[in-house]
């Protein structure tokens, strides 16, 4: 499928690589297909863009860089429907990045993170209830290291 974004031009996506939303993001319902796009330049973060919309794209990162404890995100019987979850199925989380205009602060969205299934690629954003999250919580200043680099610094050693 060939895909026109605003940064990148047409990309050429493989279907079974396309994230598909049954009820869209909040505040962008009508677009449902998104794809991936991650660029060794602005790691840790990796866009996420519409293969709707050429305009719609976010960067998203793990969850583990604005939450220095334990990140729980509870999914309802419903939300597991939806993304069509079965026993032994894999999930990933992922928060919306958002760099200020003034200051270039990140921060990420705590509380309406992304589930993705990563078996068949179909995702939901979800509400964190109750949780102390924010929507605009700071990007933790320490430095994470991918782990095949820091495994692959330790076997030089060796």
């Amino acid at each position: 499928m060939k895909v026109e974004t605003r940064e990148w031009g047409t990309l050429e996506v493989a279907d079974e690589s396309m994230v598909h939303f049954q009820e869209g993001l909040l505040g962008f319902e009508d677009l449902r297909k998104f794809v991936f796009i991650d660029e060794e330049a602005f790691r840790p973060f990796v866009w996420f863009v519409s293969a709707e919309d050429r305009d719609v794209g976010f960067a998203v990162a793990d969850p583990f860089y604005f939450c220095s404890g334990s990140y729980n995100v509870s999914l309802s019987a419903g939300d597991e429907a939806l993304l069509d979850l079965e026993e032994g199925d894999s999930i990933a989380i992922f928060v919306i990045v958002t760099v200020e205009d003034t200051g270039g602060r990140i921060t990420g969205n705590l509380k309406g993170p992304i589930v993705l299934n990563t078996r068949n690629r179909l995702a939901k954003q979800v509400v964190v209830y109750g949780a102390s999250y924010s929507v605009k919580e700071p990007m933790l200043s320490r430095r994470v290291v991918p782990l095949h680099s820091a495994m692959a610094s330790a076997w030089a050693k060796g």
